[in-house]
């Protein structure tokens, strides 16, 4: 079982040349990669339906696997995932958490629970899912930041 949680910073207050996100584009982001993780990750591919109000069903395929999600979305403070029973699908949870432990300190706490697959060759699937979450979320995070820092240049100029 891997259990696993990493903290990204968002907005970085000591970086007075760094401009600032707010809360509701962290979000909106976070939501973006959320309902359309292809954006994010050209290796995936995914179909969303809506269930109820605050959530959702996707479904992804990366390469020969495909798994089967329901989202939960708790407005501008977290978004949860969880894998559905069937499907011969591993259990996989996640989460993205905002943080905000002062006015525009923001952070997203990523959390990551799962079973884990034997590695061939002893490999450490686990140390190797680690790395790869962290480097993804990095990878997001900096994507998000882009998209909220060019909308606010678009309405600078409008």
């Amino acid at each position: 079982m891997l259990d696993f949680q990493h903290i990204v910073q968002v907005n970085d207050l000591s970086d007075t040349t760094a401009e600032i996100i707010t809360r509701s584009q962290l979000w909106q982001g976070l939501l973006l990669r959320a309902r359309h993780p292809e954006k994010f990750n050209s290796a995936l591919q995914c179909e969303t339906s809506d269930t109820e109000s605050g959530q959702f069903i996707r479904k992804i395929t990366a390469g020969e696997t495909q798994f089967t999600e329901q989202v939960s979305l708790h407005r501008e403070t977290k978004i949860e995932t969880n894998t559905l029973p069937g499907n011969n699908q591993i259990m996989a949870q996640s989460s993205a958490l905002i943080e905000e432990p002062e006015p525009d300190a923001l952070f997203v706490r990523f959390s990551y629970r799962r079973d884990l697959e034997k590695g061939a060759d002893n490999i450490d699937v686990a140390e190797y899912l680690k790395a790869a979450y962290l480097q993804l979320d990095l990878e997001a995070i900096a994507q998000i930041r882009a998209l909220a820092l060019s909308e606010n240049d678009q309405s600078a100029v409008n």
